[in-house]
């Protein structure tokens, strides 16, 4: 087949092509173009070849060829991301995830390499230059393509069949894995009472809450149950505030939507909380002045601060650990079900019971925080 049957390309500068081509849209034949940059001779050839192939022949006939990483992420898995972002069906935080670490990783070393072409032994040394979070990620987004290339009909995509071996985490103990023992954290809430972030810490530490969860609680979001005589704290959990000039997201995944449970004493210095932000005009409970609550960023710089000031006398951990002491203490301390945790937590749930069946209402979760505290 001559180069010529598979379209035409036009040179408009040093290393950018214009090409044309005809495909058969199942009614007519329609004429496109495309324009690509950087691009030499050879590949402007190439990508013309592949687009015959792909559209020129019989549906019955066609063999489709295998694209590059570039050319799978941008024509096909980018745009499914986006789709599945306005249907609901993904969360925008995940979609950022993937295109993160397409961008900053996998996009540099792979780009130009045809899905089946990449070497096991290649594949296996470059995940082992990445750090252990990145290359779980980046492993799990390559495998996302793969899988995308193949739903199109790409055969002969074999190197995502190994088990790679990953880059492991440095065993030695950090701040990171540690949690606050309870005496810890109640003694951390006294003495953070008072300051912006004081609420964070409540709806954290107490009632399972992700930083940005706990960050985006406004006044009207949080209403008081009574209940076998103790007061609740209940916030209507349904959006989070992300990092710097993110402003307000989706929460993480459909399970992440839930009610937020704080017992007494925590409760009514929740409800005191909330008349000091009335009294001052103010609509959240970490509100910095503009009608805005403050970023996780800058939350995290008050924490940090306050520790290095002495401010609080308990030892540091990132804030982010009151979220995995609430968990522990739980399981631990207050003997809650493993599934239960999770579903307080806004897990994402992975067994049969957990996606169709399991749906406590509100009522639900404050009685399991009654019988968890008070042993009602």
């Amino acid at each position: 087949m001559t180069r010529s049957s598979w379209g035409t390309k036009t040179k408009i500068t040093k290393n950018k092509w214009r090409i044309r081509w005809c495909e058969w849209d199942g009614l007519n034949r329609v004429r496109r173009s495309k324009t690509l940059y950087p691009c030499t001779s050879r590949e402007a050839d190439d990508e013309l070849r592949r687009l015959w192939q792909l559209h020129h022949l019989p549906p019955n006939e066609r063999v489709i060829p295998c694209p590059t990483f570039s050319q799978c992420w941008y024509e096909w898995y980018l745009p499914e991301l986006n789709s599945r972002v306005e249907k609901g069906e993904l969360a925008d935080n995940t979609r950022k995830l993937y295109v993160t670490q397409w961008a900053a990783h996998i996009e540099k070393r792979w780009e130009k390499t045809a899905l089946d072409k990449v070497d096991v032994n290649e594949y296996q040394l470059w995940l082992k230059t990445l750090k252990p979070s990145v290359a779980k990620l980046s492993n799990i987004t390559v495998g996302n393509l793969v899988t995308c290339a193949k739903l199109h009909g790409v055969k002969g995509i074999y190197f995502k069949d190994v088990a790679y071996k990953m880059p492991k985490n440095d065993k030695t103990p950090n701040s990171e894995l540690e949690v606050y023992t309870l005496p810890e954290l109640h003694q951390l809430l006294k003495e953070v009472e008072g300051k912006r972030y004081e609420s964070n810490c409540i709806l954290m530490g107490i009632g399972s809450c992700r930083v940005g969860e706990a960050s985006a609680a406004g006044v009207d979001d949080i209403s008081f149950e009574r209940y076998n005589g103790h007061t609740y704290a209940v916030y209507d959990l349904h959006r989070q505030f992300g990092f710097n000039s993110q402003g307000f997201m989706t929460l993480k995944t459909k399970d992440s939507y839930r009610p937020i449970v704080i017992p007494e004493p925590w409760s009514l210095r929740l409800r005191e909380i909330i008349a000091e932000r009335r009294a001052e005009g103010e609509l959240y409970l970490v509100d910095r002045g503009t009608g805005y609550p403050y970023d996780r960023s800058t939350l995290n710089q008050f924490w940090r601060k306050d520790f290095k000031n002495g401010d609080i006398t308990v030892r540091y951990l990132p804030m982010k650990n009151l979220r995995n002491t609430w968990a522990t203490a739980m399981l631990w301390k207050y003997n809650v079900p493993a599934q239960m945790v999770d579903k307080m937590m806004g897990h994402a749930a992975k067994n049969i019971l957990g996606k169709n069946y399991d749906r406590p209402d509100k009522q639900m979760f404050i009685e399991a925080v009654d019988r968890a505290y008070f042993g009602n």
